[in-house]
């Protein structure tokens, strides 16, 4: 077929993948807030329960805030990645489908561990979720680091390590939160809040 000629690779558009994500990102992030569900009392009730209620929400709005932080830090993430991207092969094309894939995920997850935040399987399959979602960051970033003919421009040598460790901050806090929720479900969530905090320390590192 003229125009097609055979044994040339088809590649998507850079931008078509990443309206693609773009989009993906914003509909997760506005279906969290579908996961905090108010009791609707009668209007006799509502005057005597609603406080009581909207107190008992607190700790689905706190899993709400922290998925929303971590999946803007994955956001963040991709974008920078994308920085060096010039175009997409398939195999780059498939790992930014299977990050997808999780990322629609995690509004389910995180309904399930705002629900019951003192449940071991509820918050576990919320730290697999993130777990998964930033291992897939990881194997992206090496794809792109190891396939310099997608780049432009081609990252630096010196700075692969560092936004190796940067892909690699929410897979290991995931795994901290993992460890944490064997003793205390409910507090291992507070474990993201270190991701911010580890961001920052590491720009006094050296080497970092």
């Amino acid at each position: 077929m003229k125009g097609d000629p055979e044994g040339i690779e088809y590649h998507i558009s850079k931008n078509r993948l990443e309206t693609l994500v773009d989009g993906i990102f914003a509909f997760a992030m506005t279906l969290l807030v579908l996961g905090i569900n108010l009791p609707k009392p009668t209007d006799v009730l509502a005057p005597a329960v609603l406080t009581g209620l909207i107190e008992g929400l607190v700790p689905q709005v706190f899993t709400f805030i922290i998925a929303f932080l971590v999946l803007a830090l994955f956001w963040l993430a991709h974008h920078r990645q994308f920085h060096f991207v010039r175009r997409v092969d398939p195999a780059l094309l498939w790992i930014n489908i299977f990050i997808l894939i999780a990322i629609v995920f995690v509004p389910f997850s995180t309904d399930i561990a705002g629900d019951y935040p003192g449940v071991l399987s509820a918050v576990l399959l919320l730290h697999a979720n993130m777990l998964i979602v930033g291992l897939l960051f990881a194997v992206e970033w090496h794809h792109i680091c190891r396939h310099a003919d997608l780049c432009d421009p081609v990252p630096e040598q010196e700075s692969m390590p560092r936004w190796f460790f940067r892909s690699a901050l929410v897979p290991v806090v995931a795994i901290i939160a993992g460890v944490v929720a064997v003793f205390s479900p409910s507090l291992s969530l507070m474990t993201y809040l270190l991701l911010p905090a580890i961001a920052y320390l590491l720009r006094f590192v050296s080497w970092y």
